[in-house]
């Protein structure tokens, strides 16, 4: 087995992910701007890769601009710690934004197309908390990803919850949302094989609670699916200015989803790599 690509003491990196997603439709590009210390000089599997990283980070699509910073820090490689702070501007273009006074509110493609014409450009913040738990056995990995986040958007007047399309979803204006991803997978050289759990959990506040006429607990907008994961890396060498090119395709049915369980899968093809500039 060839030695490990010995940890820069410093990095400055571009990374960069962009996807195209079917159900629901979508199409962003997904950047960071990273500097990145080591943290201990070890060869130890638990401690050999710890870091701390600042980063600037923009999210772009055709209907929304996301930008702000983000703050990492990996003080073992089991466990990664994230926050990061996002201004969120919604163009009004491609039917978003929607909002709607009632979490029960259909938010179905079809009653979203229908609703175009009501869609209104915005603002507003999101802050995360992003702790993830990872784990290598061989060439067996396990990795849960959870994000806590917060959002804080400006709706119109009477207005409480709005679709967001990454979170698939009605958010609350001002309230959370709960998310994980867990990922098992197989790793053979540039391949990796597996499999996805997803799942969105939002938390309306009472006062959404009492506008829809609902007790406290209301979560039906919750959703879950699980289907396969595939990666394949053209080149496998870090630490390059063009390092890890990969093609990522995720595949998965919905367990519980207001409106899409069934036979149609949700379907993201993906192409990511890192750029080294330091």
């Amino acid at each position: 087995m060839p030695a490990p690509t010995p940890i820069p003491d410093h990095r400055l990196y571009l990374a960069s992910l962009s996807i195209v997603r079917y159900n629901p439709l979508g199409l962003e590009t997904q950047n960071r701007l990273v500097f990145q210390r080591r943290l201990a000089h070890s060869e130890s599997r638990l401690l050999r890769d710890t870091f701390a990283s600042g980063a600037a980070s923009i999210k772009l699509n055709p209907a929304y601009l996301k930008a702000g910073p983000v703050v990492e820090l990996q003080p073992v490689a089991v466990l990664n710690l994230r926050v990061a702070y996002e201004y969120v501007r919604y163009f009004g273009t491609q039917g978003y934004l929607q909002s709607s006074p009632d979490p029960r509110a259909d938010f179905s493609d079809a009653a979203r197309k229908d609703g175009k014409d009501f869609a209104y450009s915005t603002w507003g913040q999101r802050i995360a908390f992003e702790p993830t738990l990872q784990m290598k056995v061989g060439s067996v990995v396990l990795r849960s990803k959870f994000a806590f986040e917060y959002w804080r958007v400006k709706l119109r007047a009477g207005a409480t919850t709005f679709y967001d399309a990454t979170l698939d979803t009605l958010v609350p204006g001002n309230g959370w949302v709960v998310t994980n991803d867990t990922d098992l997978l197989y790793l053979s050289g540039p391949l990796a094989l597996g499999a996805r759990f997803s799942g969105v959990w939002p938390r309306y506040a009472s006062a959404d609670y009492a506008a829809a006429g609902e007790p406290a607990g209301f979560h039906g907008n919750s959703h879950m699916r699980i289907g396969p994961l595939a990666a394949w890396s053209f080149d496998t060498r870090e630490y390059t200015t063009f390092s890890k090119p990969t093609l990522l395709a995720i595949t998965g049915w919905y367990l519980d989803h207001p409106s899409r369980q069934g036979a149609v899968p949700y379907v993201l093809v993906g192409f990511s790599f890192t750029s080294d500039l330091l």
